[in-house]
């Protein structure tokens, strides 16, 4: 009995993990920009600027902050980068809420913000 609990919590995380990883590329695929505007950190939401200094990027170099507007509606889009060069586009909703991480490579031209 205990074999097939464990069993079950296995499937069940396996289940949530690909589920969640599904969701996120099909967010990717949902987000069109429409515009953006180039704005100053302290111009983003209160609820925005607490999401990312309590997110596990709040000690990366932000390179870039936009205000998008999506099909969706309206975003914030913070692009990040670490001291290994790995760089982010990380969309919040106004509430707070990462909608999407895209990893970008400085080696694509027009992403190098170096």
């Amino acid at each position: 009995m205990k074999t097939s609990k464990n069993l079950f919590r296995i499937l069940l995380f396996s289940l949530l993990f690909i589920g969640g990883n599904v969701a996120t590329a099909s967010a990717q695929s949902e987000i069109k920009e429409l515009s953006e505007k180039s704005i100053e950190f302290s111009e983003l939401p209160e609820a925005v600027k607490d999401a990312f200094k309590n997110s596990e990027y709040a000690e990366w170099k932000i390179e870039e902050v936009e205000k998008v507007e999506t099909n969706k509606g309206t975003m914030y889009e913070l692009e990040v980068e670490n001291e290994d060069e790995t760089y982010y586009e990380l969309y919040f909703s106004p509430e707070g809420k990462l909608v999407l991480k895209k990893e970008k490579s400085h080696k694509d031209g027009e992403d190098d913000h170096r």
